[in-house]
């Protein structure tokens, strides 16, 4: 049985008693901000877009007002179903918001404004404050993303451009919480400038979301259960097994295989013997990279047994700016990864004098799981309110307000004042109230005005500016 989304139920219960608290509004300003830089100083804006295509730009139906109405009355909190109506009945069940964004994949200092939501009709005002909850999620694509982006540049440090972007591949699809986080967590990973992934959901998402026929690219790989399969406890049947599958897949110019299954160091050991059955394969093709995956123990210690080993049996053929590197081996760690032991991991291979190209690393409960709204400390304040001074709001004298909380007892959260935006010169980003007599080029796009998407960006576009 297939559940509809009810999307006028996609917000915090006490959201919808908000309808009669305002003071005579007929227009809402809001904005969202990343303001914590406790662990990141900048934040890679990524997710909008897919939010709103999959969810407001098609018409909100009565039978989900009815629905959301009927199940407040149960709930106990009071539901403006007039104003819902209106929005289907009168608004052809188009959101009335005007929704400005900075542009995906857009590099922000932490602190500046990512997003303005501002409702376009008087009757129905606070919808602006009511989108919150789902805008909201944004955080978690761009958070995702940022931490993808520091990862690349770390490896970049260390490697080269062309190989950072296969080398931390995302193996997190299994280890997230829903069908829908791991594809939006997929894409998030993939906008950070990355072109290797096994989340093969994610793809489906961009291709519908983000203009790609297909983002990113794997490989053929064994698992524990292909290889014990075949091997059953033997180590030369395992080896058999590597041997058949290289024989039945010639065209693979990448192949990765599970090690440790029994004893990785019998394994690398065997596959990179000189003279031995499987080298002999690898030597005899032009194009074959044969990659050699353990998945358990210190990954320090078996990583450089591993290496002494490899280099024992020759098949470090190649330099990579001074350092040894093979042109048809590899390794792949990709148990227990973090951007620590990405680093700990180069970093020990460099000083034994092999170059960080021998290496790929895949991440999964890390990257997809690993992180929180409270990460980049996301955040969506109302800012300005446009209010009536009598009760003729169609033809009233109308005031601007600005609006914002400073607590006494958290002065992170200050929040901004007025109808704030995000402006760029030459010297960088800066905030202020909106000024058409600023010169400096306004950030933020509108995307999205009256259920309808006005700007969309493709995943080629949005790494371009990821860079």
């Amino acid at each position: 049985m297939k559940i509809e989304n009810n999307r006028v139920m996609m917000a915090d219960s006490y959201k919808y008693s908000h309808a009669s608290q305002y003071p005579n509004m007929i227009s809402m300003y809001d904005y969202m901000e990343a303001r914590s830089d406790k662990h990141y100083p900048e934040v890679v804006f990524a997710g909008l877009q897919g939010i709103l295509q999959e969810y407001f730009t098609t018409p909100i139906e009565q039978w989900e007002v009815d629905e959301a109405y009927e199940m407040a009355q149960m709930h106990g909190v009071p539901f403006d179903k007039a104003g819902w109506d209106y929005i289907v009945q009168k608004l052809d069940g188009n959101i009335p918001v005007v929704i400005r964004a900075v542009p995906e994949g857009t590099i922000m200092p932490v602190k500046t404004v990512l997003i303005t939501i501002e409702s376009t009709d008087i009757r129905v005002p606070w919808i602006a404050g009511w989108l919150e909850t789902i805008l909201m999620k944004v955080w978690y694509p761009s958070t995702v993303a940022t931490k993808a982006y520091f990862v690349r540049k770390m490896l970049e440090k260390f490697g080269s451009p062309e190989w950072a972007q296969f080398a931390y591949h995302n193996f997190g699809d299994r280890g997230s919480s829903s069908v829908e986080t791991a594809a939006i967590g997929g894409y998030a990973h993939l906008a950070a400038g990355f072109m290797g992934t096994d989340n093969f959901n994610s793809l489906r998402y961009i291709r519908n979301n983000y203009g790609s026929k297909c983002a990113a690219f794997s490989v053929f790989a064994t698992e524990h259960s292909t290889t014990t399969a075949n091997a059953m406890g033997s180590k030369i049947k395992e080896l058999q097994f590597v041997e058949r599958m290289l024989i039945e897949n010639p065209d693979k110019a990448i192949m990765s295989f599970v090690a440790d299954s029994y004893d990785i160091y019998n394994f690398t050991d065997m596959v990179t013997r000189p003279g031995g059955r499987i080298r002999n394969i690898i030597d005899e093709r032009e194009n074959q990279k044969f990659v050699i995956r353990p998945d358990s123990g210190d990954a320090l210690e078996v990583i450089a047994r591993m290496l002494e080993i490899m280099e024992a049996n020759g098949v470090f053929d190649i330099e990579i700016g001074g350092r040894k590197s093979s042109s048809k081996w590899g390794i792949l760690w990709g148990d227990g990864i973090t951007p620590e032991t990405i680093e700990d991991i180069l970093t020990m291979a460099m000083k034994m004098g092999y170059a960080a190209e021998t290496f790929v690393f895949g991440s999964g409960g890390d990257i997809m799981q690993n992180v929180n709204r409270d990460t980049l400390g996301f955040a969506v304040k109302c800012s300005s309110i446009t209010i009536a001074l009598d009760n003729e709001k169609e033809k009233a004298i109308v005031s601007e307000i600005d609006v914002f909380k400073d607590p006494i007892t958290a002065s992170n959260k200050k929040s901004k004042k007025g109808r704030v935006t995000t402006y760029k010169n030459e010297t960088g980003y800066f905030v202020r109230v909106k000024d058409e007599s600023v010169r400096a080029q306004e950030v933020l796009e509108i995307v999205y005005e009256n259920g309808k998407m006005v700007k969309t960006y493709t995943i080629d576009e949005i790494r371009e500016r990821c860079k």
